[in-house]
């Protein structure tokens, strides 16, 4: 049996048994130290890897040898739209410049990277999740991996999508689209969450919903999406080697264990639509995000890299829905029954997740490394 490293499979129990306390205590938010704690351990496990995760040495080497060769000029063209021949988005290759001009090495520029991407995500799940611990939890496997670990443009620009959920709740459009243009910078990709804002707010239902999904898995087998395939190739989702392919192609393909995934977040959604609109604040707007975000993962499962890297902006809210609809539930015993099924889907999840993209991402115990004990 495969295992994680040691300072991933810590945290992973750590996060496991505080769940249980959340769930089952009367505070359900906890202390903020325990977030903090928590924060800053995750990122100095991913923020001073070595060799560690997707891409990684492709980008050191552009971090030293290429980035550096761009004016600053052609990241102003590049931030106004003008025509240039810059393939890479210009808000990352501001940071990497800022970072480098301080002379300070590449694991620092993953350290600044993982401390943008998480700090900003556990505020986002303090702020807007009753169980805060839990979310950290389902948002551990496989996004801290792929992406806050791996694909760091596409975390910075989803983390970006993720905050703007403040200014979608309080109908603030401009802190919204300049949310997104940072984003955007980031990640071509998260151009896909631009009509967030507005499907918010659209009325629905348990019966909508479930209309709204079935609709989907239908039209999937059409591959309705090729009708945008010039816009949506435009938009660059593979990163900048095929690091993730393999597993990615694993998760994705027909009938996949992604599939299972959606379908139970669909169930979830549908059944428990009532309750948790009666008793979170502003839930309506998570959830039709992330109903948006089920509905185009089955428009567009027939193709490994869109279903996985163009819904990302959406999905990334599903860690504070699910606990959001537990927290819901008038019966303790269905909220500890429902926890305890996620749980163990995290467990199996910990697994499967080990045999196939902690090998290929080396977070195995053989294989990773982090530059405060290794040298």
């Amino acid at each position: 049996m495969n295992f994680l490293h040691p300072v991933f499979t810590i945290l992973f129990v750590f996060l496991i048994i505080y769940s249980f306390i959340e769930v089952n205590g009367n505070d359900e938010r906890g202390p903020k130290a325990i977030l903090f704690a928590v924060g800053a351990y995750m990122i100095i496990i991913v923020g001073l890897r070595n060799f560690v995760g997707a891409d990684y040495p492709i980008y050191r080497g552009m971090y030293a040898e290429f980035f550096p060769t761009i004016d600053y000029s052609q990241l102003l063209d590049k931030m106004l739209f003008r025509k240039t021949d810059l393939d890479i988005e210009w808000m990352y290759v501001f940071l990497n410049k800022m970072v480098y001009s301080t002379g300070l090495p590449f694991q620092i520029f993953t350290l600044v990277s993982a401390i943008i991407t998480i700090s900003l995500k556990l505020f986002s799940y303090y702020k807007n999740s009753a169980f805060p611990v839990f979310s950290i939890l389902l948002f551990m496997i496989p996004a801290y991996f792929i992406a806050d670990s791996g694909h760091m443009r596409q975390a910075l620009g989803m983390v970006f999508c993720l905050i703007s959920f403040k200014f979608i709740k309080e109908r603030k459009v401009w802190w919204y689209l300049l949310c997104l243009y940072i984003a955007f910078g980031f990640h071509k990709s998260s151009v896909v969450f631009l009509p967030a804002y507005w499907l918010a707010v659209i009325p629905m239902n348990s019966t909508k919903i479930f209309y709204a999904i079935i609709a989907c898995v239908i039209l999937s087998p059409f591959q309705v999406y090729n009708l945008f395939s010039g816009f949506l190739n435009s938009l660059n989702v593979q990163d900048v080697s095929n690091g993730f392919n393999g597993y990615i192609n694993f998760e994705a393909k027909s009938s996949s264990f992604m599939d299972g995934l959606m379908l139970v977040y669909a169930y979830m959604l549908i059944a428990f639509d009532k309750s948790a609109c009666e008793k979170v604040y502003y839930y309506e707007y998570m959830r039709n995000i992330m109903v948006f975000g089920v509905c185009l993962y089955f428009i567009m499962r027939d193709n490994p890299v869109f279903s996985t890297r163009l819904v990302g902006g959406y999905m990334s809210f599903a860690p504070l829905v699910i606990p959001n609809i537990i927290y819901s539930m008038n019966s303790n015993a269905t909220k500890r029954m429902l926890h305890l099924f996620f749980v163990v889907f995290m467990i199996f999840y910990y697994f499967v997740f080990v045999r196939y993209q902690g090998v290929a991402g080396r977070f195995t115990p053989e294989t990773y490394q982090n530059f405060l004990w290794n040298n």
